[in-house]
């Protein structure tokens, strides 16, 4: 980062049109359209580069309780764009063991499609467990 770089960013403007201007590291100010799933406010520490302006959807946990150790998250995915940047479609941003990825529609499904196979597999996993602890018990 550049030691002439501001520390601390002006504030995103909401304007009257209802688009937001932020200003970016050129210190040109942009100004944007959020899509109607973006919740974010637009506010950076330090000016962004105009491709690390960032839309972002709610992000929605798949979460579960158990008995055994109450509630617990298990993947987190939401929508992501970058509109300014070569790739400016939406993404799918998944939240995984390996960081964060971000897919289109067919890695979306396929993602979508492993989880229902892993349900299964678990659900197959837990009737074994019922099977086991039922043969401790006698």
């Amino acid at each position: 980062m550049s030691e002439d770089r501001p520390i601390v960013a002006p504030q995103p403007r909401r304007n009257a049109d209802g688009t937001t201007t932020v200003t970016a590291i050129v210190y040109t100010d942009i100004r944007l359209t959020c899509p109607d799933w973006c919740i974010v406010e637009h506010g950076y520490p330090h000016p962004p580069a105009k491709t690390e302006i960032t839309h972002r959807g709610d992000p929605e946990w798949a979460l579960v309780e158990t008995p055994e150790t109450g509630p617990t998250s298990l993947v987190q995915v939401g929508l992501v764009q970058w509109p300014f940047s070569d790739q400016a479609q939406v993404f799918l941003a998944v939240e995984t063991d390996d960081g964060h990825k971000e897919v289109g529609p067919t890695g979306a499904r396929r993602i979508a499609a492993a989880l229902r196979a892993h349900a299964d597999h678990i659900d197959a996993m837990a009737a074994k467990l019922e099977a086991i602890r039922a043969g401790e018990s006698q």
